[in-house]
């Protein structure tokens, strides 16, 4: 059993749970991705940020680069990665509205 895993709502990391999840949910809503993106997305910062932060307190990371510059460069490839997911949701949203307007315009010529 995860010795941090919230067991319930008087569990006592629950507030604490909960204010990191609606900070990372604030975080993803600002690269606007597809609503069904979100919680992949949100399960991906979670994963990724516990797994380099547990590696990191088991003194995981035995090469001599730096840490600090390891989680930067996390960060960034996770920022450039949700970046082009929005990118791409926002250059097929025209297509979208287009075939939603000819599906409205052909309901109304029937």
């Amino acid at each position: 059993m995860n010795s941090a895993q919230v067991n319930g709502p008087g569990d006592p990391l629950t507030p604490a749970s909960n204010r990191v999840l609606d900070s990372l949910a604030a975080v993803l809503r600002g690269y606007q991705l597809d609503p069904g993106q979100e919680i992949h997305a949100m399960r991906m910062l979670r994963s990724l940020t516990h797994g380099f932060t547990t590696l990191e307190a088991e003194s995981g990371f035995q090469l001599g680069t730096d840490v600090d510059d390891s989680f930067t460069w996390l960060i960034s490839f996770i920022d450039h990665g949700l970046r082009a997911a929005a990118s791409a949701r926002a250059r097929s949203a025209p297509r979208a509205d287009k075939r939603q307007a000819a599906t409205t315009v052909n309901r109304h010529e029937t």
